[in-house]
């Protein structure tokens, strides 16, 4: 009561009827979907537990119900990844004595992309100026989406060094094979051969994948985007592959740790693996894959392979640099560069068909 005996108007409460009615139908909305979503994937961990021919078989994994409310949920809530349970280091494998290892990846299912809320996602709107120009790009992680990987692959256990490029160079069938001049770039280090090869272009990774195939009669290539983030998730839905923290010396990045003493790109195999075995997923070089950039994902595309068209300006790579800080070395993170960027932060790992 006011001091001239005026009772005071009672407070209005915060949220109205109509508005409580309204927050508790989307929460229950909200929850039967995420209980759907649970139920997809059970479905899709029974799929990979019966094995590869299942799996390859799974054109369409879930009905509509289940597919909508994992699609739904997955861009709000991390969820956890098909198949996760059964990820284990791939079986290491050369074919030839000087050609990289690579690791089998088996086939498998995988959410990609990033949900809408997770740390580090919109860094590049705010980074960059004018502000206006960045809204295209503010949802170039998702939309999230499941990806059918029907076949196993293998996936080169490190990112291909200087030595291994520069003997391609000296091959006298070199520019034969893959129509482009031999090109030696320099580091300027004395230990420069043991490094991960950088300087290096989409179309310089192209080659040397058709040298290679040529070399050993097997079908070398760069992964497409899908493919990549698959090896390098290796069933996690975290930011990195060991978590949500960058921690200090899982990576070479910038601010990451003190293996690379001189804060640029590395001998490959300096920090540890991921769960499929696979080396520097993570920091090192950006590493180029196949596809087109667009800034978003096609939601369409979800069976591994590339997304492509005539022409394209822009294309893809992954994964992070040396250069570049934690929170562009996450596993969704995507960058699209034009295809001859060789500046010194790009790299090359090899993916080779298996079936």
């Amino acid at each position: 009561m006011s001091s001239g005996g005026t009772p005071k108007p009672a407070a209005r409460p915060l949220f109205t009827r109509p508005f409580k009615i309204f927050f508790a139908f989307v929460a229950l909305a909200f929850g039967i979907l995420y209980l759907v979503a649970g139920l997809a994937l059970n479905d899709l961990d029974a799929i990979v537990a019966q094995g590869p021919a299942a799996v390859a078989s799974a054109d369409r994994p879930l009905s509509a119900p289940k597919a909508w409310a994992l699609f739904l949920v997955s861009q709000v809530l991390p969820l956890r990844q098909p198949g996760a349970a059964s990820v284990a280091p791939g079986k290491v494998f050369k074919d030839c004595p000087d050609c990289p290892e690579m690791v089998e990846i088996p086939a498998g299912f995988y959410l990609m992309g990033s949900p809408l809320f997770e740390q580090g996602r919109y860094q590049h709107f705010f980074g960059r100026h004018p502000i206006r120009d960045q809204f295209q790009f503010l949802n170039r992680e998702g939309p999230r989406r499941l990806v059918h990987i029907a076949h196993r692959f293998a996936m080169a256990r490190y990112e291909l060094t200087f030595a291994q490029w520069d003997a391609a160079q000296d091959d006298p069938n070199w520019e034969k094979i893959t129509g482009r001049p031999p090109r030696k770039p320099n580091f300027g280090t004395a230990d420069y051969l043991t490094r991960a090869v950088t300087m290096i272009d989409q179309n310089d990774a192209r080659a040397y994948s058709a040298w290679l195939s040529v070399k050993t009669g097997q079908h070398y290539r760069i992964p497409t985007e899908a493919e990549w983030e698959y090896a390098a998730r290796a069933g996690t839905v975290t930011r990195y592959p060991w978590g949500n923290e960058i921690g200090w010396n899982n990576a070479n990045c910038l601010g990451c740790g003190d293996k690379a003493k001189d804060g640029r790109i590395g001998p490959p195999g300096l920090y540890p693996p991921n769960g499929f075995g696979l080396y520097d997923m993570i920091g090192n070089g950006w590493e180029w894959v196949r596809d087109c950039f667009a800034p978003y994902h096609v939601a369409s595309v979800v069976d591994g392979s590339a997304y492509l068209f005539p022409d394209c300006e822009l294309v893809v790579f992954k994964g992070g640099t040396a250069y570049a800080p934690a929170w562009q070395a996450r596993s969704a993170m995507r960058v699209g560069p034009h295809p001859y960027n060789n500046y010194e932060s790009s790299t090359i790992r090899l993916l080779r068909e298996m079936d």
